[in-house]
């Protein structure tokens, strides 16, 4: 196989477009106006579809001259994440389309002009592998169906066709998308975890909307500099917060409800030191671990030289139910002037905190969002009521 130079290709626009792409493209964009350029963005739209397509029969020529496993030792999907870079995900996708394609010789002809996007052809190609006999009859009206529908629309117009044609396998297909379901954190490494799921329609609708309640506009401040990424994922936290701040039947571990472990010297706890705590082996910000500690049960474990346990205090501070009931009866919600975030998205914040002295009351608490509350931490002056 001839080695093949990612420069290498059809020309864009001419031999300057070698020297300096990001320049003429510019320059081209310049000299359109806005309805030129949008018809230019549909136009080259279209194009991505068409060679998409283009592309798809490429690879079932590719494999009916059986290519990858004569000159490669490999499956036409594993020849297409090697060499063409796709995720074994999207090589079997591009596979099942271009071995469907010969076969739906309507939509195919569309599919070559733009007129039906890719991801349609995809969809069609599953609809047609797993009724072959009833795809056929109904070819036209679904290539005319594609020509006008977005993707989303024309997998709905499938999922109605296949229950007609097959109810009890429609119902077996939704009860094995649940088996699918999964969830799981990993960590990346500099503190960081990495987190992956796949949700089902029940779930991803629950989650969504409890993480959309919590971004909407309404509820976030104006002065509020987070991306909408870092929202969802504040968010995602606070939901988890909520459950366990008021959840009273939380399963427990050694009798305490669940807990997580931080290592820090006290003189970083009491602000003398400038030492970076430690959880899950990761450093911690030290005012991070000062703002947990305002709503948490702290034990004392002392340690000698090599981190071996000498004794185990009692727990020395926690906030309790009662204090928090009346603080937000006091409260209302987070006391930072102009924010209006309920009681329920709240900390208990020691006004003078505990490892400054500061003893566990109602007198010495107030309820602060956790935005704000880490605004407190790290120093920021209040606005002015």
């Amino acid at each position: 196989m001839k080695n093949h130079n990612p420069s290498d290709g059809v020309e864009v626009f001419g031999e300057a477009a070698v020297q300096d792409l990001t320049s003429e493209l510019q320059s081209h964009l310049d000299g359109l106006n806005n309805d030129q350029l949008e018809e230019e963005t549909i136009a080259l739209r279209r194009e991505m579809d068409a060679l998409s397509t283009r592309f798809s029969l490429n690879v079932a020529e590719v494999e009916r001259r059986g290519i990858p496993q004569a000159t490669h030792r490999l499956s036409a999907t594993g020849w297409l994440a090697r060499f063409c870079l796709l995720t074994r995900n999207e090589a079997t996708g591009t596979v099942k389309a271009a071995r469907a394609l010969n076969h739906m010789p309507l939509v195919r002809a569309k599919a070559l002009t733009g007129e039906i996007p890719y991801r349609s052809v995809r969809f069609l190609a599953h609809a047609r592998d797993r009724h072959p006999v009833e795809f056929v009859d109904q070819e036209r009206m679904f290539t005319d169906t594609a020509a006008h529908l977005s993707p989303g629309e024309l997998w709905r117009v499938i999922n109605a066709w296949e229950q007609r044609i097959d109810y009890e396998q429609s119902l077996d297909d939704v009860r094995a998308l649940d088996r699918l379901r999964s969830f799981s954190i990993s960590p990346i490494g500099n503190g960081l975890y990495d987190l992956r799921g796949t949700l089902t329609t029940e779930a991803a609708h629950v989650v969504s909307t409890a993480i959309e309640a919590l971004v909407n506009p309404a509820n976030i401040d104006a002065a509020d500099n987070r991306t909408p990424a870092q929202m969802r994922h504040d968010a995602l936290v606070d939901t988890c917060h909520f459950f366990l701040d008021h959840n009273s039947d939380t399963a427990t571990s050694g009798g305490e409800k669940p807990h997580i472990t931080v290592t820090v010297p006290y003189e970083t706890l009491s602000g003398g030191s400038r030492e970076l705590g430690e959880l899950d082996g990761n450093p911690v910000d030290p005012e991070l671990i000062r703002k947990w500690a305002c709503d948490a049960g702290i034990v004392r474990i002392v340690t000698d030289g090599d981190s071996q346990p000498l004794d185990i205090g009692r727990r020395v501070r926690t906030a309790t139910s009662g204090i928090r009931r009346a603080v937000e009866f006091r409260d209302g919600g987070c006391v930072w002037p102009g924010c209006d975030a309920p009681a329920s998205w709240c900390d208990v914040h020691h006004i003078v905190h505990w490892a400054d002295g500061g003893e566990t009351s109602a007198d010495n608490s107030e309820l602060l969002c956790r935005r704000h509350h880490t605004d407190t931490h790290d120093g920021k002056p209040r606005p002015e009521d």
